[in-house]
């Protein structure tokens, strides 16, 4: 696709996905390290603030599908293989293997030249710090990428949606299902079938607007401007189920806990995807440069805001918990209302920072960034 027909809602839906990492890994670096049955507000908070957030990595997944899988953009095995997953594989080694060598430093005190073999074979193995596993599972769906496409272009429209049907149901309500009612000997697809469901639905998203053929090949309806109470009705839509989500975490018998298929993340996912998608036009041009800035230091931001996130939890040893107890906001607000943002903002805008510094180094912004 030209540079001329750039869509800005992909970059502000990478930023605000970005934003929503390091909130999330914020908040999990603090559950993950704690037991959070002695911190009962603090448990609540977080698991509504993970309910709102978790759209995050879902929405990346569909912006890699839409421009992927688009029908319009053409791309081989060779082009697939030697630039994007080249690209991945490369951020694997030289963020992968620094920070599992960290991983032993903190676990036995010391270095010792022996560490950096151990630490590529750990990359090679899954095992780097936990929020590189994005890249292996995206590196996945880069490889087959064309096989996708050239399925795509010849699958009939039911078969699409029969085979996301099936991936709904068995890697999001099924789990939720087993989950809810403690039916450990459900069937259930494996969690990660949700990251297809979202890769193809990106597909779908990317669609040119066009007449229906009658051929049985997929085509998204002209949309010749999509009305204001639909939009509308949409954004109301998502703020419910928001909303509903928040409120679910108030029942203490309520314990459900789900990651990225999660089925009401699913359809939050699905929502703002749609509606930003929609709202394209609604963008001014004298706006557009700086959310193309931004949105070229999300991948940067994602790759290191974990090491300022370890460095407060795991090094200093302080959390959005060490807060006295008594420090209220306005006197009334607790602790964590306070506390959490200070350490999300100590973690983002560092990281920006360190993006920012790293696409000045040209190897790095032309094979990794």
């Amino acid at each position: 696709m030209a540079k001329t027909d750039r869509q800005g809602f992909l970059d502000i839906l990478r930023v605000a996905a970005t934003c929503a990492v390091v909130l999330l890994h914020t908040v999990t670096g603090v559950m993950d390290a704690t037991d959070m049955n002695a911190y009962p507000l603090e448990k609540t908070v977080f698991l509504a603030i993970m309910d709102l957030i978790t759209w995050c990595v879902p929405v990346f997944v569909l912006i890699s599908g839409y421009l992927f899988l688009n029908p319009m953009r053409r791309i081989t095995f060779g082009q697939m293989l030697k630039k994007y997953c080249r690209r991945i594989v490369i951020a694997l080694f030289i963020f992968g293997v620094p920070y599992a060598c960290m991983e032993q430093i903190m676990a036995q005190g010391s270095f010792r030249a022996s560490m950096i073999g151990r630490a590529v074979l750990m990359v090679l193995q899954g095992r780097s710090w936990s929020h590189m596993w994005y890249l292996y599972m995206i590196l996945f769906l880069y490889l087959i990428t064309p096989a996708l496409k050239y399925m795509l272009k010849r699958m009939p429209g039911f078969v699409l949606y029969g085979m996301l049907f099936i991936l709904f149901a068995g890697s999001s309500i099924l789990p939720f299902i087993k989950k809810l009612c403690n039916l450990e000997t459900l069937f259930a697809f494996p969690d990660g079938g949700i990251y297809l469901f979202y890769y193809l639905w990106g597909y779908l998203f990317a669609l040119p607007a066009q007449e229906e053929t009658g051929s049985g090949r997929i085509t998204r309806k002209v949309s010749k401007k999509i009305g204001a109470p639909i939009w509308y009705g949409a954004v109301f839509a998502g703020i419910l189920l928001a909303m509903g989500m928040v409120l679910s975490r108030l029942f203490e018998s309520y314990t459900v806990q789900m990651a990225y298929n999660y089925p009401f993340t699913v359809v939050l996912s699905l929502l703002l995807m749609w509606i930003f998608r929609e709202a394209e036009g609604k963008l001014k041009e004298k706006h557009r440069a700086f959310w193309v800035r931004s949105g070229a230091l999300c991948f940067g931001v994602y790759l290191i805001h974990p090491v300022f996130v370890n460095f407060y939890y795991k090094f200093l040893q302080t959390t959005p918990l060490n807060f006295p107890e008594e420090a209220f906001v306005l006197g009334c607000i607790p602790r964590i209302f306070a506390s959490l943002p200070l350490f999300f903002f100590g973690a983002l805008l560092p990281a920006v920072i360190g993006a920012w510094v790293l696409m000045k180094i040209p190897v790095m912004r032309k094979y990794v960034l």
